[in-house]
């Protein structure tokens, strides 16, 4: 489930800072048992650090009809991919930071073909530090881990088949997607 994690690298978070539920969207890294993150100064979570928070992140979904199933009386449904997280978010000192910073964008900018990387070190050293100073840097040291593939598996081998068939031949890759994972 962690190398789902890696792999999307994008995360929900959700905690509740003096009663009021509040969510954030980030780029994430695991980094063994934590990940690693950054959020806006100026955003809740990252102002009421150390606090309890749960991670979600998604992969692909997709609506499924039940005239696929092939069989009768079914009912509309949605297939995903998900995991969630809970654990402690806290801040990290301004090296961390800029650790964190450093990583996330050698993670994503390797995954860009045919450009050589951004790398902090293409800033201007004062114009870096007054960017570094609007953000938090965070990490969220994992304590639970559950994950979810809600892809038919409580139907027949041949409506599953015929789910798989139909979204298969989708144009949205992540209907595609679902097909792959329900085949595989």
């Amino acid at each position: 489930m962690l190398g789902f994690v890696a792999e999307r690298g994008f995360a929900t978070i959700a905690a509740v800072p003096g009663g009021s539920v509040k969510f954030a969207q980030a780029p994430v890294l695991v980094d063994g048992d934590r990940l690693l993150l950054h959020l806006s100064r100026a955003n809740a979570l990252a102002k009421a650090v150390p606090l309890r928070a749960s991670v979600i992140i998604s992969g692909a979904d997709t609506y499924v009809s039940p005239d696929w199933y092939g069989e009768p009386d079914q009912v509309p449904t949605w297939s995903y991919v998900s995991v969630e997280l809970d654990g402690m978010l806290a801040a990290t000192d301004e090296p961390q930071l800029l650790d964190i910073v450093t990583r996330l964008s050698a993670t994503f900018e390797g995954r860009i073909a045919g450009k050589g990387p951004w790398t902090p070190d293409k800033m201007t050293p004062a114009v870096l530090a007054a960017k570094l100073k609007g953000i938090v840097g965070l990490t969220l040291s994992i304590e639970a881990v559950r994950g979810t593939r809600k892809l038919s598996q409580n139907k027949s081998e041949t409506a599953r088949a015929g789910v798989a068939a139909a979204l298969a031949e989708s144009p949205h890759e992540a209907d595609r997607t679902i097909a792959r994972l329900m085949r595989s």
